[in-house]
């Protein structure tokens, strides 16, 4: 029996005790003591990084001003605390838990979405201050102790996100109904948290005489333009900057916000919550019973239900493989003043195309719930493996179609190179997790080597030997022999020796 007089913090610190643990799993911390021993040690790390970052960001103060260098930041950091909040928010509305416990329960739903919406705020702040915080704090020991103002601003930020997070989840959960808003929020969460990778990188992307002209125009801006430091955009820059009225009003903003979210949206999330349990239940059991014969499409559609299962696990490798971008930006700026695009772009494709094959391959090795099953069907191993390998090919190839013809279409020589390194990328990555499966949980993507890291290695090995075979080949250079023969010698080195073992059965 939950008593009425239940405060919000005694459901905050319940809330937090279960992120602690999601957190000391992720760490593979069995105890707190050795949790707060990693953390530790990567936040004394992290402030040793810091330091020469804090330098640079004192430079660049001196030359551009604290509100344009905190605007900047601010541009890069929103989207990320908004994807955070995403996931945040698509996890707290369909996790089940102990919440049909509190719905059911005489509690307002504003207080339960109090308790939801500020734990998912706190590990926002957490996953965003344990790598920004550490910057503000040698800035703050090298220039003074106007940049601990970071904090507070940082902090109305994320309450801010937070309740738009909410709110924005919510309205889809009302637009497109419980099925289809897990899927959209998450990959919306996953485009939007691609933004930060985007916005780290897009100044290089300006030519240089833009990049004077943009300089100019913030260190002398126009009277009531939008690069005008005294407009309303710029309050959380100024907030930052330690502008006690601005940061004052900002922190108001940033807590009226959050509170107003609370307090609209707690009857639509407890409805929301509700209906979710209850399509997961009803969609169980409305399943298709129907039966077809033809192996090879049988094959291929249960791997491609498998990996459907979860969204959410899709949307991080989409996440992953989005961070490979900025490699075509270095090797465009390496090129120099005659590099072209696509010759920038091919060997990402490639890369990504690898990274999307090895998660894909795992995640269909660790969905099999009746590995025995298989293992004893009538149909030989080898074709087996080419059904699952056919399963990962369509998302790889519908995830890549477009930027491949765009590629084909500036340079048709460099759109080929492109097309077959990356089938024999996904190809060999893909083979690989399926001769060397791990033990790792289906939800232990982001950790899939952490069991056997040498097989991370020969993965990561195969990536970057196809995407520099790639360039070389888009250059015209015989030597791309050389990153072909040691892929294939790596993946030959890894096939399984033993007769008659099913490597690619779950293990």
């Amino acid at each position: 029996m939950i008593p009425r007089s239940l405060s919000l913090a005694r459901l905050v610190r319940h809330d937090l005790a279960i992120s602690w643990r999601r957190l000391c799993g992720f760490l593979r911390a069995k105890t707190t003591t050795r949790a707060l021993i990693v953390l530790g040690l990567a936040s004394a790390l992290l402030h040793l990084v810091a330091w020469p970052l804090a330098l640079g960001l004192l430079a660049l103060e001196a030359r551009d001003g604290a509100v344009a260098l905190d605007g900047l930041g601010f541009v890069i950091v929103l989207p990320w605390l908004m994807s955070q909040g995403l996931t945040g928010a698509t996890r707290a509305l369909y996790s089940r838990g102990d919440l049909d416990l509190l719905l059911s329960a005489p509690l307002p739903p504003q207080k339960i979405l109090a308790s939801r919406a500020l734990s998912v705020a706190i590990e926002s702040f957490g996953a965003v201050g344990m790598f920004l915080l550490p910057v503000a704090n040698m800035a703050a020991i090298l220039g003074g102790p106007r940049w601990l103002a970071v904090y507070p601003a940082l902090a109305s930020a994320v309450l801010m996100a937070t309740g738009a997070s909410f709110a924005a989840t919510l309205g889809l959960f009302r637009l497109l109904g419980p099925k289809r808003t897990r899927a959209a929020t998450q990959v919306i969460a996953t485009l939007v948290g691609a933004w930060f990778v985007i916005c780290a990188q897009i100044f290089n992307f300006i030519p240089e005489d833009s990049q004077k002209a943009l300089r100019q125009a913030l260190a002398h801006p126009a009277p009531g333009s939008w690069l005008d430091p005294q407009g309303a955009l710029w309050l959380p820059a100024r907030a930052a900057a330690a502008e006690g009225r601005a940061l004052a009003l900002w922190v108001l903003l940033g807590c009226g916000a959050f509170m107003l979210a609370v307090r609209a949206l707690g009857p639509a999330f407890a409805r929301g919550a509700l209906i979710a349990a209850g399509e997961g239940r009803a969609r169980a059991a409305s399943r298709d019973g129907s039966f077809r014969c033809e192996r090879a499409g049988a094959l291929r559609r249960k791997e491609w239900r498998l990996l459907a299962r979860d969204p959410y696990l899709l949307s991080q490798i989409l996440l992953q493989s989005l961070y490979t971008l900025p490699v075509a930006l270095i090797i465009w700026k390496s090129l120099g003043p005659n590099g072209s695009v696509a010759f920038s772009v091919a060997p990402a494709l490639v890369a990504i195309a690898a990274q999307l094959s090895a998660a894909l391959a795992f995640l269909a090795g660790s969905s099999e719930d009746a590995g025995d099953f298989v293992a004893t069907a009538p149909v030989p191993p080898g074709e087996i493996l080419r059904r699952k390998i056919e399963a990962i090919a369509l998302p790889v190839a519908l995830l890549l179609a477009l930027p491949l013809a765009g590629v084909a279409f500036a340079a048709p020589r460099i759109g080929l190179v492109t097309l077959l390194c990356a089938a024999a990328g996904a190809a060999s990555t893909a083979i690989l997790n399926f001769w060397k499966p791990l033990e790792n949980r289906r939800g232990d993507l982001i950790k899939t080597h952490a069991q056997n890291k040498l097989v991370g290695l020969v993965e990561h090995g195969l990536s970057i030997c196809w995407a520099l075979a790639a360039l070389l080949l888009c250059l015209g250079s015989w030597t791309a022999l050389a990153p072909i023969a040691l892929a294939l010698a790596l993946l030959w080195a890894n096939k399984p020796r033993a007769p008659g073992v099913k490597a690619f059965a779950p293990a």
